[in-house]
């Protein structure tokens, strides 16, 4: 009897995601998730209490793999640019659908990820481009500086992992930009010189 509970709360996730992916959070319906779960949807609410319920049911577990990949694994120290770059990118595939379901989330959920990752990756940013080049905060008056690249990289980013290309493709696409944001700090700022 517990394994069909688990069956049917995994079928209800797996129906939710790509409902999720495919409409957002305020245009998903239940029904249609309960429609392709292939069960009642009074049966939904038995395991989830409202779509809200069921959204961070999918979304919670993502956030705290996050932080903790940001916390503990997504260090500069005694790594190259290269194994970062995959570590990143192996993260991100692995979280797809919960990075698209965020980011089609078209509700303060969104608006609050979108937030936090913004303001992780302005200061991983800073740190990388900091490491390089130690001076940088005394030739940029901008404040806004490590945040604008963030955002930039960001908005580049889920334009790629929106396109619905194959898991290669997506890689080969990642690798690029990250290549083109983050590659050949040194020579970038060699010449930094904005007076």
């Amino acid at each position: 009897m517990q394994y069909l509970k688990k069956e049917i709360r995994d079928r209800i996730l797996a129906a939710a995601v790509e409902e999720f992916k495919a409409q957002g959070f305020a245009d998903a319906s239940i029904r249609n998730i309960a429609d392709n779960a292939e069960i009642s949807l009074g049966n939904i609410y038995r395991y989830y209490v409202n779509k809200e319920d069921l959204y961070f049911a999918i979304i919670k577990p993502f956030m705290e793999s996050v932080r903790n990949f940001v916390d503990n694994e997504f260090s500069f120290t005694n790594r190259t640019m290269k194994e970062l770059s995959e570590m990143l990118i192996a993260f991100i595939m692995q979280y797809n659908n919960e990075l698209l379901i965020i980011y089609k989330g078209n509700s303060i959920h969104h608006d609050t990820f979108m937030q936090y990752i913004t303001d992780v990756m302005a200061s991983k940013i800073k740190e990388l481009v900091q490491g390089v080049f130690p001076e940088i905060d005394s030739k940029i008056e901008n404040p806004d500086f490590y945040t604008a690249i963030a955002e930039g990289f960001l908005t580049s980013f889920f334009k790629i992992l929106s396109n619905g290309d194959p898991k290669e493709v997506q890689e080969r696409k990642a690798r690029e930009l990250i290549t083109f944001y983050f590659g050949h700090m040194k020579d970038r700022f060699q010449h930094f010189d904005v007076d």
